[in-house]
């Protein structure tokens, strides 16, 4: 009897140390919204483990990721009551906390990757204060790559772009100002719609990185793609302030050191998965178009309108020049 009350006891003192172990951690509930299985998700879940060990599981992180969350503007208010404690946001979740970064997304701004990394770690201090003022920390930038248009109609066509109803990302007015500009119909839905606006018919079309449209698993219901890519589409890791500076100094540096080695990672795999997607969209006959000479010259015409706009509304003249100078710089290098 005593042999079985001196088991219980040690098994109940383990207990009670897992216990302790995992209150004096701090565990950070993290949200994405790309699917399970992803290039995204795999690597938030390499990243949670490497910060894990690093830390001696002093951070612990809660992963829910394919938008069990709800989508982008679901998270944002989430991490503003303590539910959520950190995420991966597109442009749309990063635009409602930083606007300014936006130009990072700007269509037909940047000709390659080389003049998107410029621009980006050139400014990321700047984009970072941004965060700061509002609550949060900025970790890390991501991609999901160059965005292209896809539909079920003809996109290069005597037609254009007159038939064609395009999904837009519910309250994004970046892209909503720029869909406008070059004279599509926009229809606005959250992305978890997106699949079933295309087999109902309300859409018939979205943009997407290469990756995307396969990743979300939109890509079997239409049969074109725009060969011409639109703009960048950037993401980011970020996570409440307040959170971020409960942890130890030490703590911080290895979740700075770990997630923007994994941030800088992801962007590599980003690259290389959307080149291996672009193949496997050709291999189940989807058709590359060619936009015609004068949808080019219009396209780029109405990116400057959309410069304009944005300008007004998202980020300051003196940011898109500062810009502007780097790229001209880099393209004289070049």
């Amino acid at each position: 009897m005593n042999k079985f009350f001196n088991l219980f006891i040690i098994i109940l003192l383990l207990l009670l140390g897992e216990d302790q172990a995992l209150a004096s951690s701090t565990v950070i509930k993290i949200s994405l919204v790309t699917p399970e299985g992803s290039t995204w998700t795999n690597a938030l879940y390499r990243m949670a483990r490497e910060i894990e060990v690093n830390t001696q599981d002093a951070v612990i992180f809660k992963i829910y990721a394919g938008g069990i969350s709800g989508d982008e503007l679901d998270v944002l208010r989430k991490m503003r009551i303590g539910r959520i404690h950190a995420a991966g946001f597109s442009g749309v979740g990063i635009g409602v906390i930083a606007p300014r970064v936006r130009i990072l997304e700007a269509p037909l701004l940047f000709k390659n990757h080389g003049e998107i990394d410029l621009v980006r770690e050139t400014l990321f201090d700047e984009f970072a204060a941004d965060f700061e003022k509002k609550g949060f920390v900025l970790l890390g930038f991501a991609e999901a790559g160059f965005v292209y248009f896809f539909s079920k109609v003809h996109m290069s066509g005597p037609r254009g772009f007159e038939p064609v109803k395009m999904w837009v990302w519910k309250d994004d007015p970046v892209a909503k100002t720029s869909l406008d500009a070059f004279s599509i119909k926009a229809y606005p839905m959250h992305i978890a719609d997106v699949n079933t606006g295309l087999e109902t018919g309300l859409i018939n079309s979205f943009y997407s990185p290469p990756l995307g449209a396969i990743a979300f698993q939109w890509y079997p219901k239409i049969k074109y793609m725009l060969d011409y890519p639109m703009a960048n589409s950037t993401g980011a890791l970020v996570i409440k302030k307040d959170i971020f500076y409960s942890l130890s100094k030490k703590n911080q540096a290895i979740m700075r050191e770990v997630t923007r080695k994994f941030s800088n990672e992801l962007i590599r795999l980003a690259r290389k998965e959307n080149t291996k997607a672009l193949k496997i969209l050709k291999k189940n006959r989807i058709v590359f178009e060619n936009p015609s000479p004068a949808q080019i010259i219009s396209l780029q015409r109405n990116a400057q309108t959309i410069y304009q706009k944005l300008m007004e509304d998202i980020y300051s003249k003196d940011l898109f020049q500062k810009v502007q100078d780097l790229l001209l710089a880099y393209r004289k290098s070049s």
